[in-house]
């Protein structure tokens, strides 16, 4: 038995032997170090103990008086409005821009405490102005470019639903969430802290007045479309603009373009005998459709279509082009709108002086 394993080990021994040496050569595998940082095992506790302090300190005393941003550190005033003129990309004069952030508190408080001084006259007073012109002044074209963009992309929508887009648009809380994120809050002149909102709306308005009256009419309105007309993307138009009477407003404008009065028709009826019936009604005028809708009742489903209707005569449906704000594709269409506004403007001012 020991000698039959034995001749089979030698014959297992020769075979091996016999395999050309390419299967048992060996080769260099190439090894990547990756170094893995590790903070020490005390630092851990450190931080939570730390954050306990801190926690016990906010509890005991209450938190942490909110500061302006000039009242901590790194601050430069001047560095601070030149980084804000490259950050909205204008060329602003150093006089206007600071004229623009200086709230009428600002130079009421400071020309107080000259007073308290010792300081009377035209010693105390400030030789700095405030920003209450230039507020008036982007006040105005912002709202006037508002209209006029939108009478320009929605040809066919009424003046009434053009003034409430424009009204969304410059409501006090928009202004101020766009000036927030400017950064404008942080280098506002102002007495009070935080920041009020009307202050910081006037202060927007202000910066689109200095824009004005430094580059001209079209930077200015680059930016109130980049940074305030942008606010309508993904927004439904029709919602801004409650409409109380569609049908009565859909026979208003058919009647002003000559066309036949509006007839509803009744185009479908589910569930009429259950307590969830549904109606379908269809709007034709001049024997076309010009919108249907849904209803649990008849008048109700009447006054979806009519609603539908103004929608597509309006041509503010959920198919209908995005607003155009390409500035490549869309400059031609901000220089007319800017060149109408200036004129406007240049005709409102000589029928006031005259």
């Amino acid at each position: 038995m020991a000698t039959a394993l034995a001749k089979h080990a030698l014959t297992c021994v020769r075979r091996c032997r016999q395999f050309p040496r390419v299967f048992v050569q060996r080769k260099a595998v190439s090894v990547v170090r990756v170094d893995v940082r590790h903070h020490a095992r005390w630092f851990a506790p450190f931080l939570f103990a730390l954050r306990r302090q801190v926690q016990a300190i906010q509890h005991k005393y209450g938190p942490e008086e909110k500061k302006p941003r000039s009242h901590q550190e790194n601050w430069d005033y001047d560095s601070e409005l030149y980084a804000f003129g490259k950050r909205v990309g204008e060329d602003f004069t150093d006089a206007t821009l600071r004229t623009a952030l200086t709230d009428k508190s600002y130079v009421e408080r400071e020309e107080a405490r000259r007073k308290e001084m010792g300081l009377e006259g035209e010693a105390a007073k400030l030789d700095i102005q405030d920003n209450q012109e230039l507020a008036q002044t982007g006040g105005v074209f912002i709202s006037d470019y508002i209209k006029a963009y939108l009478r320009h992309v929605y040809r066919q929508l009424p003046e009434e639903g053009i003034g409430a887009i424009c009204e969304h648009l410059t409501r006090q809380e928009l202004l101020v969430y766009i000036g927030r994120h400017l950064g404008v809050t942080d280098i506002i002149l102002c007495a009070d802290f935080p920041i009020p909102h009307e202050v910081a709306s006037t202060a927007l308005q202000a910066i689109v007045g200095a824009i004005v009256q430094d580059t001209g009419a079209q930077k200015a309105g680059l930016f109130v479309r980049d940074f305030i007309l942008s606010h309508l993307v993904d927004k439904d138009i029709n919602e801004l603009w409650p409409i109380t009477n569609p049908m009565g407003l859909l026979v208003e404008i058919l009647e002003r373009e000559g066309r036949a009065l509006p007839e509803a028709r009744l185009l479908r009826q589910v569930g009429t005998s259950t307590i969830m019936p549904l109606y379908m009604v269809g709007v034709y005028s001049d024997k076309k459709l010009l919108g249907w809708g849904p209803g649990e009742t008849l008048a109700i489903a009447e006054e979806e279509a009519a609603r539908v209707a103004l929608k597509h005569v309006f041509g503010t449906t959920e198919n209908s082009p995005p607003l155009p704000l390409d500035p490549v594709k869309c400059k031609h269409l901000n220089t007319t709108v800017a060149e109408e506004v200036q004129r406007t403007r240049l005709g409102n001012q000589a029928a006031v002086s005259s």
